[in-house]
């Protein structure tokens, strides 16, 4: 290759690398490609267009460029972390795995990369490698964000809130954008611990910044249904359901509550929204308690037997069709179904 032709591509390569920092990815990808004309080889031009490729989401041209590039040298950095990158993109992280760790052994302080690594590991239900490469990733930035909502994540599916709780908490303290998703999520550890004064400072804190954040209205909801305020719980429930009309689980669960409250009017209009979204074995039990409640026992056992026509064994229904018959009077039928639950 003359001299001048070895100018023009590192020319062509030089502005394809401006055009892709400041986001000209088309153009980057035609400076590229003059440049590949030139010398198909040249492992900058080959990782410049694995770079922009990746970034337009050609996750497959991505990885042909980069894999190019690791034939002739198989520890260029750039084209070891761009083909991990290649197959994270393509939902792959147990190939994009190998690539990372290679790279990690040249470049061995990158964090970035070991964020990349656990976030892959956790993928894969890898725990112990997750939290290891959280750690060692941390160890180089204490408050790096990904690194520690990784971890916390970690933790958090495990219940192991103390450590979730730090990690989420140590973020939190230096997210000057206010992460609602935090915030929703510390307030679920302290909900699941039953401090559901704590769990609600939290949840209200995600509502001032996003006023119809469904995680955090449930929240407060279920904090106050924990506290036995289930007028309160129902308010903000209600507001959910006036976002998520076909949220079935949601419509029975706030009928339960009315029942709880004695508005059994209500209740019904919650149970029948949850019915016309599909059917619901535990709508048709709540029909089958206010049918109850309002003493009209023939209504309350032909629900029960309905929830029993789709399960014939299920012992909620069983219970409460038993419990149903022996406030009726009907002791006899009553007996035959305990023993039916008792076989």
């Amino acid at each position: 290759m003359s001299g001048m032709s070895k100018r023009a591509v590192i020319e062509l390569s030089k502005k394809g690398s401006r055009l892709f920092r400041s986001g000209q990815l088309l153009k980057a990808e035609k400076a590229y490609l003059e440049a590949k004309e030139i010398d198909p080889e040249n492992p900058y031009v080959l990782s410049g267009l694995g770079d922009v490729y990746r970034k337009l989401n050609r996750f497959e041209e991505s990885g042909a460029h980069y894999g190019a590039v690791l034939e002739k040298d198989p520890t260029n950095i750039f084209a070891l972390r761009g083909m991990g990158d290649a197959y994270r993109g393509m939902k792959m992280p147990e190939q994009a795995i190998p690539y990372w760790l290679k790279y990690l052994d040249i470049n061995t302080k990158d964090s970035h990369v070991m964020v990349r690594i656990a976030d892959a590991y956790h993928k894969l239900d890898e725990i112990d490698n997750a939290i290891d490469y959280y750690e060692q990733s941390l160890a180089i930035k204490p408050y790096d964000p990904f690194a520690l909502l990784g971890l916390g994540n970690v933790y958090y599916a495990q219940h192991n809130d103390e450590k979730a709780l730090l990690c989420f908490e140590k973020l939190l303290a230096k997210n000057t954008s206010h992460n609602v998703v935090l915030m929703t999520m510390i307030g679920n550890i302290y909900r699941r611990r039953k401090e559901f004064d704590r769990a609600m400072d939290h949840y209200e804190n995600a509502l001032k910044l996003d006023p119809k954040n469904n995680f955090a209205l449930f929240g407060m909801g279920d904090c106050f249904r924990g506290q036995l305020k289930m007028d309160k719980a129902v308010y903000w429930w209600e507001k959910i359901l006036d976002q998520e009309p076909e949220n079935q689980a949601l419509w029975t669960r706030v009928g339960d509550a009315l029942v709880s409250l004695g508005r059994l009017d209500d209740a019904e209009i919650h149970y029948n929204a949850s019915l016309r979204v599909g059917y619901d074995l535990y709508a048709v039990l709540g029909m089958a308690r206010v049918s109850q409640k309002r003493g009209d026992f023939d209504k309350a056992c032909q629900y029960c037997e309905q929830a029993l026509e789709e399960d014939g064994e299920n012992v909620r229904a069983l219970e409460e069709l038993a419990n149903i018959c022996d406030q009726a009077g009907m002791t006899e039928k009553a007996q035959k179904l305990r023993e039916r639950m008792a076989k």
